[in-house]
């Protein structure tokens, strides 16, 4: 058996591809100075000189006080000290350029947090399942989403009838909480360490669904009086307003929170619960089809195989056409919708013949590759493109830079979180699995305690980023300090710029300070 060696290179080859190298790195650099036309003859140019001379005394003479004070002799000792208009205005716009920030950091880090975990590699390559299991959870996701958005709706129209009498809604909800706590300290137990009869099973599943449908309902309820609750503690509030100075302080914003975060409430209650419940619907499916392959051999386990891959395949495909027709408009969308699904089905279900029913596939690897792609591609879209789409959406303010901040929060959080995951201690992960902890045991007992303090961190950091942001997000009417930046800069009112910019430094330096003690005390 011969052994192949490398060819060893000659001094010359090895100096000519060094000259090749340098060749092509010097052609490259030229074109980049020809492209982004670098012309450092305008250096020298008196005028240009003079005018960025300007600026910069413009820059660094702030019109923060009133009267501008440049000699202090010259002063009237009578004449009262104040701020200008602009640093009033920019002390109220930076306040809500934090504020900003703070609302998108909170609620993206709330929802990367979940969704990290199906953009880690070193958890998700782990979950396999067969073609049956996969598919019949595939077909049962849009049933379960369509029925918990169903209920949730209803749910919520049928708690508006009580907007007008808060009490009584008061007072429901307090009988749903009695109910619902009865079933839980009296009712059957829902997980048993024995096993139990079919009977025993039914009961439970009958009271795992009688405790969700209490849940919406005292949510639905809990929207209700929470929009009464806060208009009312809001106009009580504002009506015992105290003067201080020159500026009246009250409390009404309290009772604005309460009646704001029940029309959050309101609005998420039906979509959130269309995504657990489909996943559940999801989880439910898996499992029971992954039972029934390993139960059945031969020809039967191929027939069950089939069918459910010609259904999942089917939903999957008539789902993408009922989007791409929503997008698109299609003349005809049945040529998009229920005759491609049926054609992709039975393909797909003839191919599964082929397969080996108990062949377990890595769903996680393909749910890994989809959750990371779509996290590439929010981060891919700077937040000032969405900005302007939400603006379009929701008009000209402060709202719509906080959701466009939070959207590209999910994606950046999302993608940081996961990556730390995969970073971390296998150990801890093999022991718990050792004891034969489930999934969800390992997750809690081994994943979660070495990534908190990262998260933390990486949350810390995110919040400074989201405060810079905002101050670009304003430039096209996302609020904050960046639409009366972009207006000084436009009207060349260089010192009023010059306010706004020192505001940003200090906010951003204090930040990072407090970003940094809580760091050190925390991680």
């Amino acid at each position: 058996m011969t052994t192949l060696k490398r060819e060893e290179k000659s001094p010359a080859r090895q100096a000519l591809q060094t000259f090749l190298a340098f060749v092509v790195l010097f052609l490259l650099y030229a074109i980049a100075v020809q492209v982004t036309e670098i012309d450092l003859g305008t250096l020298q140019s008196e005028n240009r000189q003079t005018q960025l001379v300007n600026v910069l005394r413009f820059l660094a003479d702030p019109d923060i006080t009133n009267p501008d004070i440049i000699d202090p002799l010259f002063v009237d000792e009578t004449e009262p000290f104040n701020l200008t208009d602009v640093s009033l205005n920019t002390l109220n716009l930076i306040v809500e350029t934090i504020f900003m920030a703070l609302l998108a950091t909170t609620i993206g880090t709330l929802l990367a947090i979940p969704v990290s975990f199906l953009a880690a590699r070193n958890l998700m390559l782990e979950v396999t399942s067969p073609l049956a299991s996969f598919m019949l959870g595939l077909a049962l996701l849009p049933v379960g989403g369509g029925l918990g958005w169903l209920g949730a709706s209803q749910m919520v129209a049928f708690a508006r009838n009580f907007n007008e009498q808060p009490l009584t809604a008061l007072l429901m909800l307090l009988v749903t909480m009695a109910v619902g706590w009865a079933l839980l300290r009296f009712g059957p137990p829902i997980v048993s360490e024995t096993q139990r009869p079919s009977s025993g099973t039914a009961v439970a599943i009958g009271k795992v669904v009688v405790l969700i449908l209490l849940t919406l309902f005292g949510l639905a309820l809990l929207v209700a009086v929470g929009q009464a609750g806060g208009l009312w503690l809001s106009n009580a509030l504002t009506a015992l307003a105290f003067p201080l100075g020159s500026f009246s302080v009250n409390f009404g914003f309290i009772g604005n929170f309460f009646k704001v975060a029940s029309d959050f409430l309101s609005l998420v209650l039906p979509a959130l619960t269309a995504l657990l419940s489909g996943f559940a619907a999801l989880l439910v499916g898996s499992r029971y089809g992954q039972e029934a392959v390993l139960r059945l051999n031969g020809s039967p386990v191929r027939l069950l195989t089939a069918v459910c891959t010609f259904v999942g395949t089917a939903v999957l495909v008539f789902g993408t056409g009922v989007v791409l027709n929503w997008l698109y408009q299609f003349d005809n969308p049945a040529n998009w919708t229920w005759i491609p699904g049926l054609i992709v089905g039975g393909v797909a279900a003839v191919g599964s013949l082929l397969v080996a029913p108990k062949r377990p596939f890595g769903i996680g690897l393909a749910i890994y590759t989809i959750a990371r792609g779509i996290f590439n591609t929010l981060r891919s879209i700077e937040p000032l493109i969405m900005a302007i789409v939400f603006v379009v959406w929701v008009g000209l303010g402060p709202f719509a830079g906080v959701m466009a901040l939070t959207l590209h929060t999910i994606a950046a959080l999302g993608k940081l979180f996961s990556e730390q995951i995969e970073g971390i201690d296998e150990g801890p992960i093999e022991a718990i699995n050792a004891t034969g902890a489930n999934r969800l045991q390992m997750i809690v007992f081994a994943v979660i305690p070495q990534i908190i303090p990262p998260y933390i961190a990486y949350t810390l950091y995110r919040w400074d980023i989201n405060v810079r942001m905002s101050t670009i997000i304003g430039f096209v009417g996302g609020g904050g300090i960046g639409f009366l930046l972009s207006q000084s800069i436009r009207l060349l009112r260089y010192r009023d710029a010059s306010v706004m910019m020192l505001a940003i430094a200090i906010v951003v330096s204090l930040l990072d300070y407090i970003s940094a003690n809580v760091r050190r005390r925390v991680i």
